[in-house]
């Protein structure tokens, strides 16, 4: 494992009925903005406004460059409610003589908490070697909803696919058993991810993963109308969403802007915010 060039700890807990930062740790470039909140209308006049704390991550450096390694561990304490952020894209630089970047990130949910992790998109400029990594444990009644999106590159100046190597794992436990468990590797130069199958035409893809053991089919069923409704809105993107092993629901969007990718993943994690916790949606202003 290379050394620690940036870290994030954070620990949340409830205190006096108020979700709290009671822990922070955060090395340079990494650190986090001061916290905010949020009062979360109720869909259902016998329950009351769910308060949630916003949290704000930051880089103050260019990006990932050439050989460094981003740490970030996270822990809600029982029924800690965070929506969690960057300031802005995570960029990641050339890569040389193959020494790349690497990220790993580590969330611990306990009973009845929840975290909305909704980062800004990966932004892989050209010669960029990416191996990010996620662990997410879960405690019974917790729930999480995480979104990522990735770039092409700099899509301005003609870096379409032109990294070396984006790697990205992604393991969920729930109650100490394994329930999900995804290994990505994109080589551009190797692939052709143009082909029918691969992104075609599109060159920008999103998922949204939302875990809870809370979650039933019928939450698919009415995402998947809603997305219904969001391809006759925009022609440019291509949406699909299916139900996991366990306790798990992924939406996909392949598309050829992060705006619209975007504009996707948030219709759907509205959706389900309303389905599955009765909460308006989350307005966030950035």
């Amino acid at each position: 494992m290379p050394s620690v060039t940036g870290e994030i700890q954070a620990e949340f807990a409830v205190r006096s009925g108020l979700t709290q930062l009671v822990h922070k740790y955060h090395a340079s470039p990494l650190k986090i903005a001061k916290t905010f909140r949020y009062e979360n209308d109720s869909l259902t006049l016998d329950t009351p406004p769910a308060e949630q704390l916003g949290v704000y991550m930051m880089d103050c450096s260019p990006g990932l460059m050439s050989g460094d390694h981003y740490e970030i561990t996270m822990r809600l304490r029982e029924g800690a409610r965070v929506f969690l952020t960057n300031q802005s894209f995570t960029k990641v630089h050339p890569s040389v003589a193959g020494s790349g970047s690497t990220q790993r990130q580590t969330l611990h949910l306990e009973a009845g908490a929840l975290l909305e992790y909704i980062p800004e998109p990966l932004m892989l400029y050209k010669e960029a070697n990416l191996a990010a990594e996620m662990e997410v444990h879960l405690a019974p009644g917790s729930a999480l909803i995480l979104s990522d999106v990735l770039c092409p590159g700099r899509t301005q100046r003609g870096e379409i696919f032109h990294y070396t190597r984006y790697t990205n794992r992604l393991k969920v436990w729930h109650a100490n058993e394994l329930i999900f468990y995804q290994n990505q590797r994109i080589e551009p130069a190797a692939m052709p991810l143009a082909a029918p199958g691969c992104w075609e035409h599109e060159t920008h893809l999103g998922n949204l993963y939302v875990y809870s053991d809370r979650l039933k089919h019928q939450h698919l069923e009415a995402l998947m109308e809603c997305l219904v409704t969001l391809n006759g809105e925009s022609s440019h993107v291509r949406v699909g969403a299916s139900l996991t092993h366990k306790y798990g629901l992924i939406v996909s969007v392949l598309g050829r802007h992060a705006w619209e990718v975007q504009v996707a993943l948030s219709k759907a994690w509205h959706e389900i915010r309303r389905t599955l916790f009765a909460l308006t949606p989350l307005m966030v202003h950035k």
